[in-house]
């Protein structure tokens, strides 16, 4: 990652913990990423839910805005 984005980690998160790969070592094959647009905050975790149940995910990144998110 950028030296920037590295420093606004620092910045907003508490404690944010770095998981740093060298580019060499690096690959996105089998990486896949996802957008689905919620239209009600409430319908998230759910369609979260509904999510997993289609695929079969052993590994995953989700982010958040707000620690009570995470919660």
């Amino acid at each position: 990652m950028p030296p920037e984005a590295l420093e606004i980690t620092r910045i907003f998160m508490n404690k944010p913990v770095s998981i740093l790969v060298k580019r060499d070592e690096l690959t996105l094959q089998g990486i896949k990423q996802f957008y689905i647009n919620v239209e009600k905050e409430e319908w998230k975790l759910e369609t979260l839910y509904d999510f997993y149940e289609t695929l079969a995910i052993t590994q995953s990144v989700i982010f958040v805005n707000t620690p009570r998110k995470v919660d």
